[in-house]
């Protein structure tokens, strides 16, 4: 290695540990990591003028007796990056600073915008955004985005976005030159699990499921400490899984063209039509009639309602059995907008997971407030290479 990829990786090394290490010195740093002190001092003169840390006399003098040492903090605010995450029902799109801390989000409806200007419109909002929050493009990092279907990270392609009309799309490339900025993509919900795996039950476990539930299903892995995402990309699509071998013989309403028999099955459109034919009533009541609004009748005790929310639970829990059963992770982790309304559900899928499963697995619903959009800006942070290192 050459002196000057040493002194990268160095520096790398400083800056990872002062994020992780608030408030040590230049000698504490030297001595945690291993490397002379006058380059450790040289490294932090280079991150203090380029901003990513402080450097402030401490109040408290040395134990020695000497002078106050100098403590050493990261910058969270050095640059900020731009979480997107496209939803088959709304784009959400946030600004956040280097630690994952919101500074401002906006929403606008998906189907609204569906069509050959759908990439310019969410374009168009970032712009809007960073306007309105006293941003300009040069203080953004990047930009990290969820996409509710199959993506290929490594090009930047929406291959299959059932939800959305895209196949084949570049989003990568085509927000790169609308934004002119550094754009990574991924599938939504592997966005979720790494928001998760930064924010939430991941301080706690290296072997995870996220599953979220929306307008479709689906399922993000972190297997050792690691996105595990498929030989070509498609890890984690139960949407497709099978629940029901019989209902799957038959005719079923698919809630978008190329949703799977589970998306087809759990997802809040799914709710709303089992309701209207339950009702006898037509698809033109579908807005009356919310997923959100179905579980609270449930939960009241109406009847139908029940019948709706315990077929959605019976085809969930052995979605969840069948890839326990394969993954044996630390945790279950439910998210998306239908698990806000599934607390008082969560003993019901519990007791019909444990009847066939061997061992038992904690399932909860997230804590991590608008948990894909700070995925968002992990995936960026993870996919960059700049001397950030998370």
């Amino acid at each position: 290695m050459d002196s000057g990829s040493t002194k990268h990786v160095n520096k790398r090394k400083v800056l990872q540990y002062i994020q992780n290490k608030q408030g040590h010195s230049r000698s504490d740093i030297a001595k945690a990591l291993k490397i002379s002190k006058p380059t450790v001092s040289t490294i932090v003169d280079e991150l203090l003028e380029e901003g990513w840390i402080r450097e402030k006399e401490s109040e408290k003098a040395s134990s020695s007796g000497g002078r106050k040492p100098f403590r050493i903090s990261f910058n969270e605010n050095a640059s900020y990056i731009v979480g997107i995450d496209i939803g088959g029902t709304s784009v959400e799109i946030a600004v956040l600073n280097l630690t994952g801390k919101m500074i401002r989000k906006i929403a606008f409806d998906t189907q609204k915008h569906i069509g050959k200007d759908f990439i310019h419109t969410i374009a168009d909002h970032v712009n809007h955004l960073l306007r309105e929050s006293g941003f300009e493009i040069a203080q953004i990092l990047g930009v990290g985005v969820g996409v509710p279907g199959i993506t290929d990270v490594a090009n930047g392609i929406v291959i299959d976005a059932p939800s959305l009309n895209w196949k084949h799309t570049p989003l990568k490339s085509q927000l790169e030159n609308l934004l002119h900025c550094p754009v990574y993509i991924d599938n939504d919900v592997n966005v979720a699990v790494l928001g998760e795996w930064w924010k939430g039950a991941g301080e706690t476990n290296n072997n995870m499921l996220m599953i979220t539930l929306g307008t479709g299903i689906g399922c993000g892995l972190i297997i050792n400490g690691d996105l595990y995402r498929g030989a070509s990309y498609a890890a984690g699509e139960i949407g497709y899984m099978v629940t029901d071998k019989d209902a799957a013989h038959k005719e079923y309403d698919q809630t978008f063209a190329g949703y799977g028999f589970l998306d087809s099955h759990v997802g809040g459109p799914s709710i709303t039509k089992r309701m209207l034919h339950y009702l006898g009533e037509s698809d033109k009541a579908s807005e009356n009639w919310s997923a959100q609004k179905i579980f609270q009748l449930a939960i009241d005790g109406d009847e139908m309602a029940l019948k709706v929310i315990h077929d959605f639970l019976s085809h969930l829990s052995y979605a969840l059995i069948n890839v326990i059963s394969i993954i044996n992770p630390q945790q279950v982790v439910l998210g998306g907008g239908i698990s806000k309304s599934m607390g008082s559900f969560l003993p019901y899928l519990s007791a019909t997971m444990n009847k066939h499963l061997p061992l038992q697995t904690e399932v909860s619903i997230t804590t991590v407030e608008d948990v894909s959009l700070i995925g968002a800006g992990y995936l960026l942070l993870k996919e960059h290479d700049s001397i950030l290192k998370v």
